[in-house]
């Protein structure tokens, strides 16, 4: 078997040393806690080691785990030290074909991103932005790895060890169609009755699912897990059960009358946060981003 250091298996044993938990660890790296398992496996079979112990509790690193993890901290550094250093080295590029890696959730990437980016790009023509859509919590990683410049995600907790900047707000709303018994009340819903009901939600690692159970302090009973803001959309239409979402996703259904926004007592504003590192001077094309994020989001 290879003895070749696998950089993914050492993210994360230094995200689980972090969080305490397999399944956020994974969430950091944007897999999921099966495949994370398996990577941990792979990656004690290789060395003959044993790195972390699981139980009910939990998975938590042994002592060699805890020596490995901080070796694993300083050999990142090197490894993301020479990351940025090839991109310096490669900023003698002309303006012409200079790539800008973002990443960016979901509802900032499809109602507010292109906007900004149309901006940018109308004064600096040769920049041409590389946007990859994931969730807020693989949007964190992505940026901590260096593959993204820049990020923008949808949720209030942002890990402290990266720069932020408010650039905006969202405030979600509550949608059902309109024959549902909610579509007609006439006072908002109670919390007691939001538990009860079975939610379209979205994905864990999202915005908009983490600003709705934050709201409700509570997870919400669920009907079904989407991974788009059209799929859930599409199965509130379809009666599957209540959903938060951003205004921007239903606006023409409300305007239409096919789905019917309910009142509750729930605070769902949330915060756009543009996230990136602290270790590295934006470059100049995304400061210019940056700018008109927060000039126009605000």
């Amino acid at each position: 078997m290879s003895r070749e250091l696998d950089l993914q298996a050492l993210r994360l044993l230094v995200h689980l040393e972090d969080t305490g938990s397999l399944g956020a660890a994974g969430r950091r790296l944007g897999i999921s806690q099966p495949a994370a398992s398996a990577a941990l496996r792979a990656f004690e079979t290789r060395w003959q080691l044993t790195i972390a112990e699981r139980s009910a509790r939990g998975t938590l690193l042994t002592p060699d785990g805890t020596t490995v993890a901080a070796w694993a901290r300083d050999l990142l550094h090197q490894v993301d030290t020479v990351r940025g250093g090839l991109r310096a080295l490669g900023a003698h590029r002309s303006q012409e074909g200079h790539d800008l890696p973002i990443a960016a959730s979901l509802t900032i990437a499809e109602f507010m991103l292109p906007r900004w980016i149309g901006e940018l790009r109308a004064t600096q023509p040769g920049i041409h932005p590389r946007v990859q859509v994931v969730n807020s919590d693989a949007v964190d990683s992505l940026v901590r790895s260096g593959d993204c410049v820049l990020g923008f995600v949808e949720t209030s907790i942002v890990a402290t060890d990266v720069a932020r900047r408010v650039v905006g707000s969202d405030r979600l709303v509550m949608v059902v169609p309109p024959n549902h018994p909610w579509a007609r009340r006439s006072t908002p819903l109670l919390r007691s009755q939001l538990l009860e009901a079975e939610f379209v939600v979205r994905e864990e690692g999202s915005g908009t699912r983490d600003t709705f159970e934050r709201a409700l302090a509570a997870q919400p009973r669920i009907s079904m897990v989407a991974t788009s803001t059209t799929a859930m959309v599409g199965a509130v239409q379809a009666g599957m059960g209540p959903a938060v979402v951003t205004p921007h996703a239903v606006r023409p259904a409300l305007e239409t009358g096919e789905l019917v926004e309910v009142s509750h007592g729930l605070d769902l504003e949330r915060p756009l946060t543009a996230i990136w590192r602290k270790d590295r001077a934006l470059e100049p094309a995304a400061a210019a981003l940056l700018r008109i994020a927060h000039r126009t989001g605000r």
